[in-house]
């Protein structure tokens, strides 16, 4: 049988791990906001280390939450400590927390980390969208992801939510420019709302590995980018609508890209 052994939760402990909403403090101490039991999960099936975990006690009556936070200590030494809604509405950036959230450390990673087919997010300042990128990735079995300036940082908790836990199965870099090791063998893809080769007409023959550009959701992909080789690619709209969702157009794009 799986125990818990809790430590004892001081007010200095919860304002720590509030701060942790703050990007400024995210920065300095290099530690992340977990939220929600399925974010939790995947974290703990990574490698990222999960150093505290704060929950409400009517959550271990779901099947598996004890064992799984137990299982968190035993693997992490991650302390453990058991708090009411009042103090867990103090940790949460959520208005309704789910009853558990989590600290853990945030990884660094470099361009060798990204491998094969990666995306790239373009000023994507959406949380919501920038985490279901991040889970579209994780879906198709891309190598990584690259966040252009503008971009909303990947550990804002917003990010990590709308991921659903994927961004803790990928590596990503935060970068201005794209490094030339990650150039070299790959073709650059700019999706274009109004321009390019219809998705329709795309050939997959002798195809390389891919770097698919999505752009930010109102202005599109940079036009910076057109002075680098790259191929411009476009979904037809044959009912008229000015825009697509970014992360629904990477998901169209990336089916026709991979299968």
């Amino acid at each position: 049988m799986n125990t818990i052994h809790r430590s004892e939760c001081t007010q200095r402990t919860r304002k720590a791990a509030a701060q942790l909403k703050n990007k400024k403090f995210r920065s300095q101490r290099k530690m992340l906001l977990i939220e929600g039991l399925l974010p939790l999960k995947e974290a703990a099936g990574s490698s990222y280390r999960i150093s505290e975990i704060f929950y409400n006690p009517f959550l271990l009556e779901k099947p598996g939450t004890a064992e799984l936070i137990a299982g968190i200590q035993a693997r992490d030494a991650a302390r453990c400590y058991e708090i009411g809604g009042k103090e867990l509405r103090e940790i949460s950036s959520e208005v309704t927390p789910q009853g558990i959230v989590a600290t853990a450390e945030q990884r660094e990673f470099t361009p060798a980390d990204l491998k094969g087919n990666l995306l790239l997010l373009d000023q994507i300042q959406d949380p919501g969208n920038a985490g279901t990128l991040f889970r579209i990735a994780h879906w198709f079995g891309l190598g990584g992801l690259l966040l252009t300036s503008g971009t909303v940082e990947a550990w804002n908790p917003k990010v990590i939510r709308g991921s659903m836990g994927s961004v803790f199965h990928l590596p990503f870099l935060e970068c201005t420019t794209i490094p030339d090791s990650l150039l070299k063998a790959r073709t650059l893809i700019l999706s274009k709302v109004h321009e390019g080769v219809d998705i329709r007409e795309l050939q997959r023959e002798a195809q390389s590995p891919f770097l698919l550009a999505i752009g930010n959701e109102a202005r599109g992909v940079g036009a910076e980018w057109d002075a680098l080789p790259h191929r411009d690619l476009t979904l037809p709209a044959p009912g008229g609508a000015e825009s697509l969702n970014a992360a629904v157009a990477a998901a169209v794009i990336l089916t026709k890209l991979l299968y």
